[in-house]
């Protein structure tokens, strides 16, 4: 189960699994990405409403999910053009990364960490960036998430995909549950 700010007391995991995904192609980011991405994984850790699911091989990380709850009539500062209407006045959780290491890949691992993440959220959208060039983007098209926007600058080719969430009372892991 995600629970808040439980990725600070392994930030350093969580950032060598981001290093050892990004640094492949088509990303190839570098040491200095890393940390950046470690700095505002600890940023997002303190938000209301951040959230994480992990997969590990014994004690090690080897891949994770996180998100944060934005608000109703937040839209990803560097899209080309505003939400579309279906997601312009509602609160949305942001799936900010997914990355898995390369070895513990084909076995299901992704789809179990997004939906773990996603499981207990009452906003009714998620959305996340993914880059054209990356397999990840097929993957989640194939998930049911859908395009909704891109983003505008470097990297370029990358679109902004929306996935509806059923009301918690619809979802499989909820039926005969009562609140």
């Amino acid at each position: 189960m995600p629970e808040p700010g439980s990725a600070l007391p392994h930030l350093g995991e969580f950032r060598e699994v981001y290093h050892r995904v990004y640094r492949e192609p088509p990303y190839h980011e570098d040491a200095a990405d890393a940390d950046g991405f470690a700095r505002q994984l600890a940023d997002h850790a303190a938000l209301p409403g951040f959230a994480v699911a992990t997969v590990r091989d014994g004690t090690a990380l080897t891949g994770f999910a996180y998100g944060v709850h934005r608000g109703a009539g937040w839209w990803h500062p560097r899209a080309a053009a505003p939400a579309p209407r279906r997601l312009r006045r509602r609160p949305l959780f942001y799936v900010y990364e997914l990355a898995v290491v390369r070895e513990a890949r084909g076995r299901g691992h992704g789809r179990r960490l997004l939906d773990r993440l996603l499981a207990d959220r009452t906003e009714p959208y998620a959305v996340l960036a993914a880059s054209g060039g990356a397999p990840a983007r097929d993957m989640y098209r194939r998930w049911g998430w859908t395009k909704t926007g891109e983003l505008t600058g470097p990297p370029h080719g990358v679109d902004l995909l929306a996935l509806p969430l059923p009301p918690l009372a619809h979802r499989p892991d909820r039926q005969g549950e009562t609140g």
